[in-house]
C-alpha cells in the first residue's frame, strides 16, 4: 500500500512539474516574440482625410451610416438575400485616387469594418446583387483618376450580447485595411 501511495505521489509531482515547465516555456516564448516584433504603429484618419491604400492609390472616407430597418428590408428583398441572424447594414462611401503614373487594379476586399469583438468584410452577396447601388470589389483606376465607391458591411446580432445589440448603431467602429507593421484605419 505504501508503494502505491508513493508512486501516485511521484506521478502527481511529475505532472505538476511538467505543467509548471510548460507554463514557463510558453511565457518565455511570448516575451521573446513581443521583444522581436514591436506593436503596430497606428495611422488613423477621419472623414475627409487621406491614407495610402496601396502603392500610389489613396483613399478617403466620405461618409458612413447604418441603413434604416425599412431601407435594409427593401434592399434584402431587391437582392434576394436572406439572413439567418438579425443584422444591421453599415454603408460606407469612400473616394479612391490613383496618384501613380500608370493604371492600377485595386482589390477592395481588404477593407474591414471593425469594432470591439467585431470584424466583417464587404458583404459580397449584397454588393454583387445590388444592381449598381454598391461598387465592385475590384476597381481599376487610370492615372490621376478619382472614383467614389460604396460598400455594405453586415453586422450580425450574434456577434454581441443582447444589451450591446440594442445600442449597436451608437457603438464605435473603424474601417481597417492594414494591420501590421502599420495599422491603417478610418474612424467611423
Amino acid at each position: 500500500m505504501k508503494k502505491r501511495a508513493g508512486k501516485r505521489r511521484k506521478k502527481s509531482i511529475l505532472i505538476a512539474a511538467g505543467t509548471v515547465l510548460v507554463i514557463i516555456l510558453t511565457a518565455a516564448g511570448y516575451q521573446k516574440i513581443n521583444r522581436e516584433l514591436p506593436p503596430a504603429v497606428v495611422e488613423a484618419a477621419q472623414i475627409g482625410e487621406w491614407l495610402e491604400y496601396r502603392d500610389g492609390v489613396m483613399v478617403s472616407l466620405d461618409s458612413f451610416r447604418f441603413l434604416t430597418g425599412d431601407e435594409q428590408e427593401k434592399l434584402y428583398q431587391e437582392t434576394g438575400f436572406e439572413t439567418i441572424y438579425e443584422t444591421k447594414l453599415l454603408e460606407v462611401t469612400l473616394t479612391l485616387e490613383n496618384t501613380a503614373a500608370e493604371s492600377r487594379q485595386v482589390a477592395m476586399s481588404d477593407l474591414y469594418a471593425e469594432g470591439i469583438g467585431i470584424s466583417n468584410g464587404i458583404n459580397k452577396n449584397i454588393a454583387d446583387a445590388s444592381e449598381g447601388r454598391y461598387s465592385s470589389n475590384m476597381q481599376e483606376l487610370q492615372p490621376g483618376e478619382k472614383k467614389q465607391v460604396c460598400y455594405p458591411y453586415e453586422i450580425l446580432k450574434n456577434q454581441v450580447s443582447g444589451k450591446e445589440w440594442a445600442e449597436i448603431t451608437e457603438r464605435e467602429f473603424w474601417l481597417t485595411f492594414s494591420s501590421y507593421p502599420v495599422k491603417k484605419k478610418f474612424l467611423l
